[in-house]
């Protein structure tokens, strides 16, 4: 009977995965912006007081060729400071697939967590996509993409977007989201990006206290100016 109480009382992960475009074109202020509102936003984070959902970060890259897992999932402590630096191309696809099959191991994302949320932030399109991408329609028949919605427990995951600078194919991040209700917040400036990392950290925060941490619950996109949000 004591085991049972411990169990239920034990807290309930509530998992965010982080992937991060590190490409070239993130160069200069962009990844210096993203370096400071990481940084903030992992603070932030790391102060909310008696979760019901224990709020897990792990940090994924992609750029260069390369996709690299910086934070494994686990709960924020005082040594996650990051620099990240931009550099290569952008390998988007194959860093769905590395969250994907994260999420499907129940080694690391275990069967008592709740519902996960998968953050995207990209400047650019993705250099491994080779498949015609005229409509969201295409896109979705990318297998990194099917993967990303596809799985048992990816299917669930709430997606959130940001695209970085004037060159990002809105498609592909509406295509990841996949919910009329979820926007894409376009950055076309510094102050956009941190807006938007702002808007995670309170979302994340408001479902980690919520008394059903599953339920989607976003802050108001009016945080942001109405040329930055496209549906």
């Amino acid at each position: 009977m004591l085991i049972n109480d411990f169990i239920e009382k034990e807290g309930r992960s509530l998992p965010v995965f982080i992937l991060i475009d590190v490409s070239g074109s993130m160069s200069g202020e962009k990844i210096e912006t993203v370096n400071i509102a990481l940084k903030e936003m992992l603070n932030s984070l790391k102060k909310i007081e008696n979760p019901k959902g224990i709020i897990e970060i792990c940090l994924i890259t992609f750029g260069d060729g390369q996709v690299k897992i910086i934070k494994n999932l686990s709960q924020i402590n005082d040594d996650d400071v990051y620099t990240l630096n931009a550099g290569g191309n952008t390998p988007m696809g194959k860093a769905f697939e590395k969250v994907a099959e994260m999420i499907e191991d129940r080694d690391i994302v275990s069967s008592r967590s709740y519902t996960p949320t998968i953050v995207l932030i990209s400047d650019g399109n993705p250099t491994d996509f080779y498949n015609n991408r005229n409509s969201i329609e295409d896109i979705m028949t990318w297998e990194p993409m099917m993967k990303i919605h596809g799985g048992e427990r990816t299917s669930k995951a709430i997606k959130l977007a940001m695209g970085i600078g004037n060159d990002v194919d809105l498609n592909i991040l509406k295509a990841f989201i996949n919910n009329s209700e979820i926007p894409v917040i376009s950055a076309k400036n510094n102050n956009t990006i941190s807006k938007f990392f702002e808007w995670v950290t309170m979302s994340v925060s408001v479902r980690s206290v919520s008394v059903n941490p599953n339920q989607l619950m976003l802050e108001d996109v009016n945080f942001f100016d109405k040329e930055d949000i496209t549906f």
